[in-house]
């Protein structure tokens, strides 16, 4: 919906923003801090802490929910009552009609499972979709907390169960998915040793995830020291062989690609 500047006014007056000028360079309304709030709106998902979008036009600010499903937000209930509006299911776009919603819908997903939230992910996953939630996993198999011992965020055994709960079918040919990731290639610094970063190109989020899961398990990919997960001298030489069923490895040696 458009609101007034008298709304504008009384978001201000009423403690949700401080001014104007911060309502519209952050563009939305945050859950003010410390909340207690019930499950699951107290999941650490930005889409549950930043629930309001705001933008400017030139009748006013618009304001309206990142989705649907958080009209039961008890913010945003706190704001639809203490402002007497109902705010807009459907989001507040910008002037070019462009709305958070879809990124938010993705900080559902890979904040909860950064956060080991993945069994309440899929609680929630109504507020997300299925492609953003093995894009997540795909996330979290990549990359590790910089304060955890464990390598990723999740593990292929969670991935797994993650992924047969959105129904994302596992594929029979396990070299598939991972020959359609792009051709490994080194990052050289300046210093230090070289990295083999594991890149691809547009793909959905069930072919990538898979081509993780599957590499990991396989031995094509393996994890650094700072918890990245990188390709492994074993993977190139197999990614180099594509679909052949045998390729040589890097001391003169034939080996099966399964």
């Amino acid at each position: 919906m458009t609101t007034s500047t008298t709304t504008s006014e009384a978001l201000i007056r009423q403690g949700f923003v401080t001014n104007e000028y911060l309502l519209g360079i952050n563009g939305g309304l945050s859950v003010p801090s410390p909340a207690d709030l019930p499950p699951p709106w107290n999941l650490p998902s930005r889409l549950f802490q930043f629930p309001i979008e705001t933008s400017e036009h030139e009748d006013g600010i618009h304001i309206g929910l990142l989705y649907p499903a958080l009209a039961d937000h008890p913010f945003v209930a706190v704001i639809e009552q203490k402002l007497g509006i109902t705010l807009d299911r459907e989001g507040a776009a910008n002037p070019y009609g462009y709305s958070k919603s879809d990124t938010a819908q993705w900080w559902h997903a890979v904040d909860l499972i950064c956060a080991g939230h993945w069994q309440a992910l899929l609680d929630t996953r109504h507020f997300t979709t299925s492609d953003y939630i093995a894009r997540a996993v795909a996330y979290g198999l990549t990359y590790s907390h910089h304060e955890a011992r464990r390598m990723g965020y999740i593990s292929p055994q969670e991935a797994r169960q993650i992924m047969a709960a959105i129904d994302a079918p596992e594929p029979q040919n396990r070299r598939s998915h991972i020959l359609t990731l792009s051709r490994p290639l080194p990052c050289k610094p300046d210093k230090g040793a070289e990295h083999w970063p594991i890149n691809h190109p547009p793909m959905s989020g069930d072919t990538l995830a898979w081509a993780l899961i599957h590499g990991i398990e396989d031995g094509w990919f393996a994890y650094d020291r700072s918890g990245f997960l990188h390709w492994t001298p074993a993977g190139r030489e197999r990614y180099a062989a594509g679909d052949q069923d045998t390729f040589t490895t890097a001391s003169g040696q034939g080996a099966f690609a399964f």
